[in-house]
């Protein structure tokens, strides 16, 4: 994957940081990070092609989402009547 210029920032000013890796120790540090200040944070894990040669090729990567508000990483969940 080329290199992000924005560093991962997202225009959504909700939003703060989006970062792709294979790295669980990435994943491991924004879990820490955000934990530490109190942010909310979405990890999906995630395929992608490997490339044009062999689309049907897939490699996994982790996908991290860090929001200003603790609650915007959580799912939503109806309620229950």
């Amino acid at each position: 994957m080329s290199e992000d210029p924005t560093g991962g920032y997202a225009t959504n000013p909700r939003e703060t940081k989006l970062l792709m890796t294979q790295s669980i120790e990435d994943v491991t540090r924004f879990m820490e990070g955000a934990e530490m200040l109190g942010t909310g944070l979405q990890v999906r894990r995630v395929a992608i092609p490997k490339g044009h040669a062999d689309p049907y090729v897939f490699q996994e990567w982790w996908e991290v989402r860090v929001f200003d508000d603790p609650h915007l990483g959580r799912e939503y969940e109806p309620k229950r009547t």
